[in-house]
Formats: C-alpha cells, sequence, structure tokens
C-alpha cells in the first residue's frame, strides 16, 4: 500500500521547491531503526539483561585474551 508524501526537492538548480511522491508505508531502514530507538523501551530492557549482557563481555574479552596469548608469544620469539 503506498501514501503520498510531500517533501522537498534536491538539486543545483531547484531552490526549495516541494514535490509530492509515492511512499511505501513499509519505510526505510532508517527510519525504521529512529522509530525503534523512539518508541521502544529498548533502554529498560537492556537494565534488565545486564547481567547476561556483562557475562557475555567477560567471555568475549577472556576468549580474545586465549587468542592473543599465544600469538604474543610467538610474535615476542621472533
Amino acid at each position: 500500500m503506498n501514501t503520498t508524501v510531500i517533501d522537498r526537492a534536491r538539486g543545483v538548480g531547484k531552490v526549495r521547491k516541494l514535490r509530492v511522491r509515492s511512499a511505501s508505508r513499509r519505510g526505510s531502514l532508517v527510519r525504521r531503526f529512529r522509530n525503534f530507538i523512539e518508541l521502544s523501551d529498548w533502554d529498560e530492557d537492556l537494565l534488565r539483561r545486564s547481567r547476561e549482557i556483562d557475562a557475555f563481555c567477560w567471555m568475549l574479552a577472556v576468549g580474545a585474551a586465549a587468542l592473543m596469548v599465544p600469538v604474543s608469544f610467538l610474535v615476542m620469539k621472533g
């Protein structure tokens, strides 16, 4: 389903002219992401799941350290 949208035309020769175009109801990815940030309770959900997020970050740090220790020994060995 399409809807009518009025927006500004862009271009060098066009000085702030308005144009009417047909737009999809689905919206762009940027618009949907902005609506998600502005209208949902993602920040409260993030605070509720902070324990799991902290555990994931610690596992990620330990995994990165486990991979970097052998590499650093190989680099120091020459």
